[in-house]
């Protein structure tokens, strides 16, 4: 198979047994595994497996955090364990919100303010390009459930794939990743030492480059086919995720396939101007989805009809708002013409 999901079967058990959910026992905890074959060539990927949990916490406090000109939040967690305490040396994290008002956030951590904290404090940094809220009210999260999840990087990717991932000092020889902007794509490839990774016309080592939870990549395989296998811990809770206007890969959250009616890709008819998704009857004018078919080598394009509901693949008239071809083992683009600050996507389970 491409892609099993045992992640999806233990989130239903999980919500048939409510009883301990409301517990909160180690029972209650969500894991799968999902593996994705990727073939020789290009292919897509998506990270919705967390792998861990470092800390997961109630918010009890804020005290100021008395850093100038920097939107820098310190924060009281309610944990037998301090925060720093859960560190791995090397690894980045975010905090996500799992429950409450700002459900879906996720704000970067500053592990090196965190490391000289107050022991039982944890300080977020909203300045930081990777955390999806900009400003937040002192005490905003207070009462709020939390998790300290690690970030996926160059280096953690390359550790879940089998065989080996092959480097060389030559790009064009190598095994890659492509990252896409609004603007381009940047390729960054193994070296020759199977450690290091760069980008054409750099000397800076990226393996511990961030890959957000929100972006989908897509990788090169020159060496080989390979495995792709993420085991963890399946999100609970909504999916933030902000996009800017223009063309940008973007994820789903969940390691099940979605449709864009799920996504929450479509137009409020009562109150249009809450919602950023424009369709339109001509495909060069609508909000539009791109998703990589590794087998065509090119992306299949979806766009928003003028009725801001369905769904039509290129040159086809059948109605796709709710088939779910919006998979974890692709590459997503989206074509935006406004800005949005606010996209959540809600459990698909």
């Amino acid at each position: 198979m491409n892609l099993y999901q045992s992640a999806v079967l233990a989130s239903l058990l999980c919500l048939a047994l409510p009883s301990l959910q409301a517990q909160g026992t180690a029972t209650s905890r969500v894991v799968g595994v999902l593996s994705t074959d990727v073939p020789v060539g290009l292919s897509g990927v998506q990270f919705p497996i967390i792998p861990t949990d470092a800390l997961a916490s109630l918010v009890a406090g804020h005290v100021d955090a008395g850093v100038a000109g920097k939107r820098v939040h310190n924060i009281v967690m309610m944990s037998l364990s301090t925060p720093a305490s859960s560190f791995v040396a090397g690894v980045s994290y975010y905090l996500e919100v799992t429950s409450g008002a700002l459900e879906g956030e996720r704000l970067e951590v500053d592990e090196a303010r965190t490391a000289a904290a107050t022991p039982g404090v944890l300080v977020i940094d909203l300045d930081d390009a990777n955390s999806t809220l900009p400003n937040m009210a002192p005490g905003a999260l207070v009462g709020m459930k939390v998790a300290l999840r690690p970030h996926m990087t160059l280096a953690r990717l390359q550790a879940r794939i089998t065989p080996a991932l092959v480097g060389n000092n030559v790009a064009a020889l190598a095994d890659s990743v492509l990252a896409f902007t609004t603007s381009s794509s940047v390729t960054y490839y193994l070296r020759a030492d199977g450690v290091t990774w760069r980008k054409a016309g750099s000397t800076t080592d990226y393996a511990s480059m961030i890959i957000s939870p929100d972006q989908s990549i897509m990788l090169q395989m020159r060496s080989g086919a390979k495995e792709l296998r993420q085991e963890g811990i399946i999100r609970g809770n909504a999916f933030r995720m902000n996009t800017k206007a223009g063309v940008q890969s973007a994820a789903t959250g969940f390691p099940d396939g979605i449709s864009p009616v799920q996504f929450g890709a479509t137009t409020n008819p009562i109150a249009p101007q809450l919602t950023t998704w424009v369709g339109n009857n001509q495909q060069s004018l609508a909000d539009g989805i791109m998703v990589f078919d590794p087998a065509k080598g090119s992306f299949v394009s979806y766009y928003l009809r003028a009725d801001g509901l369905t769904w039509r693949a290129s040159g086809s008239t059948v109605d796709l708002s709710s088939s779910k071809f919006l998979k974890p083992d692709s590459i997503i683009m989206i074509k935006r013409r406004n800005a949005d600050d606010k996209g959540l996507v809600p459990r698909p389970y």
